[in-house]
């Protein structure tokens, strides 16, 4: 079975880890979309692992149905996705599986 991650976009996640980051070395500063691209590569790195930010799903389209027609996803994969929360740096997430077509 794969782990489809469904991302907040890329400038989003980038600014989140940009802050983080800033904590642990004080006066750096961090290019976001650097960040976005090197966790997303970092991440994709695991066996049947999938990032997905939204910018690459079909608008519109219901996410389950985005994800099979566009990424391969089949019956049974799971799929984490991540929302910005209403407290800065923080996410919300969801989890489900990808059910069978009708």
């Amino acid at each position: 079975m794969s782990t489809f991650y469904l991302l907040p976009p890329r400038p989003c996640l980038g600014e989140c880890f940009a802050s983080f980051l800033q904590g642990l070395f004080p006066g750096l500063t961090w290019d976001h979309s650097v960040l976005a691209e090197t966790l997303t590569a970092a991440a994709s790195r695991h066996a049947d692992v999938y990032l997905v930010f939204p910018e690459e799903l079909p608008e519109g389209e219901e996410p389950a149905r985005a994800l099979a027609n566009a990424f391969g996803a089949e019956p049974g994969d799971e799929v984490i996705e991540l929302h910005l929360a209403e407290r800065p740096g923080h996410f919300a997430v969801r989890r489900w599986h990808v059910e069978k077509a009708a």
